[in-house]
């Protein structure tokens, strides 16, 4: 989502639709060039250290989601909700990270803080692979105590018939002392590398967490929620406003959940075009997203919770190893679909899929 250009981020974005902040690139691409404008850094206003000293056991203290917890996503696209693949949120194990720290005296220093770590992926199955073929992973560190993003990973496989294969990486490194955001750009296929810079607002976290951050506010109607979100080398706003609650029915049951209009915005400006919503379950004790519909340039893009494994918390207070909810392990192939006079579909029935083998999350660099 956050690799250049953004004509391949679209295409991709049936994949990365799990991320909702998915708006914020999709407007700048129906945007065009008129976002390619130079705008004004604004000034550096870091906090001053030393950072807060969590222990491991405190770093998801108190968070709906723990380590271990994996969702799965079907993938949707289009107005027929065309079964284009599944994607995967999971929750990791704590890791240190050395970040740098300004003090009060003005002098930047190093220290090692217990982060946050979320991954995702998303992939098509092997019968989307004649219309788009891709295998994407992220994974995204946080500072537990304010949620600030340290660093962030991206892994793109993707394949279009008669097509150049398109594998590219790229690995963000924030520095919150200073300001910046150092990104380093891998596109494999071409051979080539691109290094480059950009401000961060030092209160933005990244588009993984944002998915988690929208599962922990106490929400009410019409009351609106923000905080800022880096990507696409830009610090937006991201509004999130629950406009109903509704029961929304999935494979892991009936659950009321609030109905979410997200908006983005760079400065006071709105950026997107197409709606975006998102359903978090109100009565579910991990408040899972449950559902997520947007409109883009290229169509509608649409997910829906299909299997929730919930996380252990570190403190060892939980004895029972989790159940998961939902649809089995292994993913099933949907039935192939066929147009007869524009309206019929085969009956064929779906056939067991083999479970995908995911390569993990290169750790950020």
């Amino acid at each position: 989502m956050i690799l250049a250009p953004f004509s391949r981020a679209l295409r991709s974005a049936v994949l990365l639709s799990l991320l909702p902040v998915l708006a914020p690139a999709l407007s700048a691409a129906d945007k065009g060039k008129a976002d390619e404008k130079v705008e004004e850094t604004p000034p550096c206003k870091p906090e001053f250290g030393p950072a807060p000293e969590l222990a491991r056991a405190e770093t998801y203290k108190g968070l709906p989601y723990q380590p271990g917890e994996e969702v799965r996503y079907v993938l949707k696209y289009g107005a027929l909700r065309v079964h284009v693949g599944y994607g995967y949120l999971r929750v990791q194990a704590p890791i240190k990270q050395t970040i740098n720290s300004l003090m009060p005296d003005g002098k930047v220093v190093q220290e090692s803080r217990w982060h946050r770590v979320y991954a995702g992926e998303a992939y098509t199955g092997d019968w989307y692979k004649y219309i788009f073929a891709g295998h994407d992973s992220l994974q995204a560190f946080g500072r537990p105590w304010d949620e600030v993003v340290t660093k962030f990973y991206i892994n793109q496989n993707e394949e279009k018939p008669f097509v150049r294969r398109f594998h590219a990486e790229k690995w963000l490194d924030f520095d919150h002392a200073t300001c910046v955001a150092r990104q380093k750009f891998v596109d494999h296929k071409k051979k080539k590398e691109k290094l480059s810079e950009a401000y961060v607002d030092p209160k933005s976290i990244d588009a993984m967490s944002a998915a988690y951050k929208l599962r922990t506010f106490d929400y009410q109607l019409n009351k609106t929620e923000r905080f800022m979100v880096f990507t696409s080398d830009k610090n937006w706003w991201l509004e999130a406003t629950p406009t109903a609650i509704e029961n929304v029915a999935t494979a892991i049951g009936t659950h009321k959940a609030f109905k979410l209009t997200v908006k983005t915005y760079l400065g006071k400006e709105l950026q997107q075009k197409g709606n975006l919503y998102i359903w978090i379950a109100q009565d579910h004790p991990q408040h899972p997203i449950l559902k997520i519909q947007g409109e883009v340039t290229f169509g509608s893009v649409y997910m829906e919770i299909d299997r929730f494994t919930p996380g252990v918390a570190l403190d060892g207070t939980q004895t029972e190893a989790p159940k998961p909810q939902g649809n089995p392990e292994t993913p099933s192939v949907p039935a192939p679909v066929e147009a007869v006079k524009g309206k019929e579909k085969s009956k064929e029935s779906a056939k067991p899929a083999a479970k995908p083998t995911a390569k993990p999350a290169e750790k950020a660099n």
